[in-house]
């Protein structure tokens, strides 16, 4: 055999299958059915819809724990308030110089409580410690600079000795005659009254 002879390829003979002929043909997927468009659609309606759900969900159940605690406090608070209006009546000026000061008995029944600690204090126009624990915060400055009302009791949360508490306090009138008069000048003298609580019964 002669070395530098190579055969030719086999020339495909006519009506035999060619290599296009055995591959697959192109077949289209079939197209979605109209029941999974669907579904897909009311699927995204519904992630739409419960998204803002899902946030809104914690903020209402804040808002709903909020409004029931204060409900619940609301009944320590007016006790507060009671006794803020009785302490109120103890303070007077005599001689010019104001007094108030509770006798045993009224500092033992403002004081009973089983379960928290009661503080109170009264102070005088100047600043001056008139009755009371002289360690109890008093309010802190009106940052617009407006006086004291009298008659009005409002309350706050503070600490003290590190333990929050929640305080109730007023500002006691002791000269009447200027709340007759249209603008007081100078403003009438204001004493201090303040009863505080932990927090125990609250919790």
């Amino acid at each position: 055999m002669n070395a530098g002879f190579r055969p030719e390829p086999a020339q495909p003979q006519p009506g035999s299958p060619t290599q296009a002929q055995f591959e697959p043909l192109y077949v289209p997927p079939n197209p979605e059915p109209d029941e999974n468009i669907r579904h897909s659609l009311f699927g995204e309606i519904l992630d739409w819809m419960l998204a803002p759900l899902l946030l809104l969900w914690p903020m209402s159940i804040a808002i709903t724990y909020l409004v029931a605690k204060s409900i619940a406090n609301q009944p320590f608070d007016d006790a507060l308030e009671d006794r803020v209006t009785v302490l109120g009546q103890q303070i007077r000026t005599v001689g010019g110089k104001t007094v108030g000061q509770l006798r045993t008995a009224g500092r033992d029944i403002l004081r009973a409580d089983d379960v928290d600690s009661v503080y109170y204090l009264l102070a005088g126009p100047d600043g001056e410690h008139l009755d009371g624990d002289r360690d109890l915060p008093r309010p802190r400055a009106n940052r617009a600079g407006e006086p004291a009302r009298s008659g009005t009791v409002e309350f706050r949360n503070d600490t003290i000795h590190g333990t929050p508490i929640r305080v109730a306090y007023a500002y006691v009138n002791l000269d009447p005659l200027h709340e007759r008069t249209v603008s007081p000048t100078p403003p009438p003298p204001l004493a201090l009254v303040q009863v505080a609580e932990t927090l125990d019964k609250r919790a």
